[in-house]
């Protein structure tokens, strides 16, 4: 990996994003709920634009970011409903293009593991929807929200078959960044629809943070080498 195809410009919204989400993490901890809203957004602002300038030919990676960006804006009133399923919607939308990216990297691919994207796809929320009746009570958001869960496990499956592809080192990040973005979001739902807990938004974006950091990482340093 020769890091010198990285322009400087890079590393530096990189760091911004990293002391972004130091400070902001920060706030989340000490429940200063302004200083937190108004710092939410820059953490992955940062991230997609320190991706736009590492890869700038690759759009799925930096706009899969910046409607992560979208979504966090949307949360800040997460328990309204339309802004909550607008959120959901813009992460849902970057996480389709997360696994389209990977999809691309793995190319030629056998066309059975497009039958079986499709076909996960619409088995999962048949199946998923049972548990979500379980923990989210309102009628309307339960099918979203499992088809939203499909994505999101879809985002583990492609990380792993990007691994298997020969991709193992950089492929591995996704894989981890994966793990933390079905916590986070798991966290999310039970904290939303069961039981709240004292500091939930700090485990919330600690977990959230770290999956975005690692999965864009992961994925423009594939590109990168490939």
């Amino acid at each position: 990996m020769d890091w010198n195809l990285i322009p400087i410009a890079s590393y530096v919204f990189f760091g911004l994003f990293v002391l972004a989400s130091i400070v902001h993490l920060v706030f989340c901890y000490f429940e200063m709920e302004r200083c937190r809203m108004a710092t939410k957004c820059l953490t992955t602002l940062f991230l997609s634009i320190a991706a736009t300038i590492a890869l700038p030919g690759q759009p799925l990676v930096y706009l899969g970011c910046f409607l992560g960006c979208l979504g966090d804006a949307f949360l800040l009133k997460k328990h309204k409903v339309w802004p909550f399923v607008s959120g959901m919607v813009s992460f849902l939308a970057g996480h389709i293009l997360y696994i389209i990216a990977m999809m691309r990297l793995c190319e030629p691919l056998h066309w059975g593991y497009y039958v079986a994207t499709v076909l996960w796809i619409i088995l999962f929320p048949i199946f998923g929807v049972h548990i979500s009746k379980r923990i989210v009570h309102q009628k309307k958001l339960i099918f979203g929200g499992t088809m939203y869960f499909a994505f999101l496990f879809l985002d583990l499956i492609w990380s792993i078959i990007l691994c298997s592809k020969g991709m193992v080192n950089f492929g591995l990040l996704c894989i981890f960044g994966s793990f933390c973005f079905i916590g986070s979001d798991m966290f999310l739902t039970w904290t939303m629809f069961k039981r709240d807990v004292k500091r939930r938004d700090f485990y919330i974006m600690a977990s959230y943070l770290l999956a975005q950091g690692l999965l864009v990482t992961g994925l423009v340093l594939t590109y990168l080498i490939r």
